[in-house]
């Protein structure tokens, strides 16, 4: 008997001591709330601010950034796979939310009770809502973003003159697309042969200037571009195509292949738009063309078009608010003179099919959207969702959270009011003028199947195109048939 209870009680104090040591590695992982973000662009600021709610709540956060333009859903999966989960992450609109939706990865935000956080989510706007049935609610924005071509206001003032500056933007904004497609080739022509030419923007007269002085003198191209990167015609570029036919994400994501055959027209004049944009190519070095060196990372990814942008090599680059502090990095000064431009393309009355939608609006316009939302994680203890809650109630309302959507991410707040916002930087206060106009449109691309806009089209247009100096009218026809037959197969 006593031999018994002997073994009894090592074998209690065994099974104890496993419980205390399993319970002391959860305690010491180092962190309380484990955070993947999927904006690589501000990881270090991200960093800094998960730094800055420990030191003000004693709840220790890991941060996982990815690396600037790099796709993350491969990785975000591995996490998902890990024994340490995140608490919060990222998704990537409608397209990504069906996959954590269907894995029962995410918490409905109608479910929850938490005081603080419910008012936070009922709040956000119902546009601006990532929901997968229309009545679910799985998000908070990152943010508003927006995008077109980035022009510097002094480059202007050194081709036009400084006294044209202001209404030269207000008519590129209003321009049709072949005055738009004039100016390119005027800009050509004066930055390689100084051809001095007059140019008509939305029936203005704008003569370049005589001689090249300022940045007018850096020059060596029209547009300044990541042709490494394919997310940025593949995902951005076609976006706007996809904006005659849809209007919004859940309109794409529920198309019929027979909606999908009306892009036609619409990806015909992405097509045509971008051999233009991708003709006239500054570079770090001198002049660019298309070819194998164009879809090089070393010469062409994200970092070497914001150089080449920066350095006033080039006169536009087609990217977002979210480069502000990239070109900030390289020329602060250069980022306190930007604005945007809208992406043109050449398209026709019969390419728009969304009721109320016309070229000319389209064509005024640029894209502003949500492309990111905190995720709350239900594969997570009921206790790890509760502090994922409280820390998006502190960055969204606390004046400290506040502080780093604004001032050091260069966010425009989801919630911001375009009538009384002003923001620290250029470019977000370009996207709020065109909010305050009502030129804006949406991500529709959100909603097409997950890797059709960037892993299929954009990957068949930098392998097979953008290395080829010259497109066809049969390249074009080519372009069309693979966006549409890959969208249709990936339905």
């Amino acid at each position: 008997m006593k031999k018994r209870i002997v073994v009894m009680l090592i074998v209690l104090l065994s099974v104890s001591l496993s419980a205390f040591a399993g319970a002391q590695a959860e305690a010491d992982k180092g962190y309380d709330l484990y955070i993947y973000n999927s904006k690589g662009e501000n990881a270090a600021q991200f960093a800094e601010m998960a730094k800055a709610y420990e030191a003000e709540t004693g709840v220790r956060v890991r941060t996982f950034s990815i690396g600037s333009g790099q796709d993350h859903m491969e990785t975000l999966r591995a996490e998902m796979n890990s024994r340490n989960k995140p608490s919060i992450f990222s998704i990537q609109g409608v397209k990504e939310l069906i996959e954590w939706y269907q894995g029962g990865f995410v918490v409905d935000f109608n479910s929850i009770t938490d005081a603080s956080f419910k008012a936070l989510a009922d709040n956000i706007s119902p546009s601006l809502r990532l929901t997968y049935d229309g009545k679910s609610s799985f998000g908070v924005p990152y943010n508003v973003e927006g995008y077109g071509y980035i022009v510097d206001r002094q480059m202007i003032a050194d081709l036009f003159g400084a006294a044209s500056v202001d209404t030269f933007l207000a008519d590129a904004k209003a321009a049709t697309y072949a005055e738009w497609e004039a100016l390119v080739k005027a800009l050509d022509a004066y930055i390689k042969r100084n051809v001095q030419a007059t140019v008509k923007l939305n029936g203005s007269a704008y003569k370049l200037a005589t001689a090249k002085t300022g940045l007018a003198k850096n020059l060596n191209g029209v547009f300044a571009v990541m042709g490494a990167e394919k997310w940025t015609y593949g995902d951005h570029f076609i976006n706007v195509a996809v904006n005659a036919v849809f209007a919004n994400p859940n309109a794409a994501a529920n198309a019929t292949d027979a909606d999908v055959e009306q892009l036609r027209g619409a990806f015909l004049a992405y097509a045509k738009a971008l051999d233009l944009k991708t003709s006239y190519l500054a570079g770090l070095r001198g002049a660019a063309t298309r070819g194998q060196d164009f879809v090089s990372s070393a010469n062409f990814g994200y970092d070497q078009a914001v150089q080449i942008f920066a350095d006033s090599k080039a006169v536009f680059f087609k990217q977002g608010n979210w480069a502000y502090g990239n070109i900030a990095g390289v020329h602060a000064a250069q980022a306190e003179r930007l604005e945007f431009l809208p992406v043109k393309m050449p398209f026709e009355s019969a390419d728009i099919k969304v009721p109320g939608l016309t070229v000319a609006k389209l064509n005024s316009s640029i894209p502003v959207f949500v492309p990111n939302y905190y995720a709350i994680n239900s594969q997570v203890p009921a206790a790890e969702q509760k502090l994922a809650m409280d820390f998006l109630v502190w960055l969204n309302t606390s004046a400290t959270g506040k502080k780093y959507i604004v001032e050091e991410f260069n966010f425009i707040p989801y919630n911001a009011d375009p009538a009384t916002t002003i923001l620290p930087n250029s470019l977000g206060n370009s996207i709020l003028d065109y909010i305050k106009a009502g030129t804006i449109i949406a991500a529709p691309y959100h909603g097409a199947p997950a890797t059709w806009s960037g892993d299929v089209v954009g990957l068949r247009l930098m392998e097979q195109y953008l290395t080829k100096p010259n497109w066809t009218a049969q390249d074009y026809k080519d372009i069309v048939d693979y966006a549409v037959q890959s969208w249709q197969n990936l339905n």
